[in-house]
């Protein structure tokens, strides 16, 4: 376990015996989940970081309607809620496990008491804060000039042509291929456009609403 926490953000440049002793010091939880269970929602009553010791997870954003957008995929020695930790606002999202997993959990008062008790990992978490906000304002850039929306757009102008219906099967490999975008991104694009009322995604179908807006968005 102390092996893998060492890959980790918070316990990188820590020695074995450092993160041992740093561990003694607070209360955690190691907790195994099988495939498809709900690991995290940052809306649960505990505010806490998970550590992924094995397996694999996604996080992913629910919608109104039970449908779900995959915004990342996490492995071993990644970490998840440290945002919802570290601010007062609640971020609607949920960690699911997509292979059997054993995450080690710690609640905010240990993490904060790790951050006092070890400079190194104050740096650490103030590098990933960093990066964070450094990642998102490359989001926010590249929002603000070729969007995904705008190809997205532009794409399913073509397929309801090719398909002659504006109902079609929605496949997202092939779009986000296609329009030359991650997967998380073409999902966080098709929910923009169905909040703007321009489509409606439903049993992986896409049925074009209003097909002059879509034709502006893609110009």
């Amino acid at each position: 376990m102390k092996e893998i926490l060492g890959k980790t953000f918070l316990f990188s440049g820590i020695e074995t015996e450092e993160i041992s002793s740093l561990l003694r010091d607070v209360s955690f939880e190691e907790v195994g989940f099988a495939r498809g269970e709900l690991i995290y929602s940052s809306s649960s009553a505990d505010s806490k970081i998970g550590f992924i010791l094995s397996g694999r997870c996604e996080v992913r954003h629910l919608k109104g309607d039970s449908a779900s957008a995959v915004l990342n995929v996490l492995g071993e020695g990644e970490a998840f809620g440290v945002l919802s930790v570290l601010s007062e606002k609640e971020f609607p999202t949920h960690i699911f496990a997509t292979k059997n997993s054993t995450i080690l959990f710690l609640k905010k008062e240990d993490l904060l008491k790790i951050v006092n008790n070890n400079s190194q990992i104050a740096i650490n978490l103030i590098n990933f804060l960093a990066n964070r906000i450094s990642f998102l304002n490359e989001k926010i850039a590249t929002f603000s000039g070729t969007r995904v929306e705008n190809r997205l757009a532009s794409h399913l102008i073509s397929e309801s042509k090719r398909n002659a219906s504006t109902s079609f099967v929605f496949n997202c490999k092939k779009c986000s291929e296609a329009i030359n975008a991650g997967r998380a991104s073409v999902y966080r694009a098709l929910a923009s456009l169905e909040a703007d009322g321009l489509i409606t995604v439903a049993d992986k179908k896409i049925n074009i609403i209003d097909l002059d807006g879509l034709e502006r968005i893609s110009k």
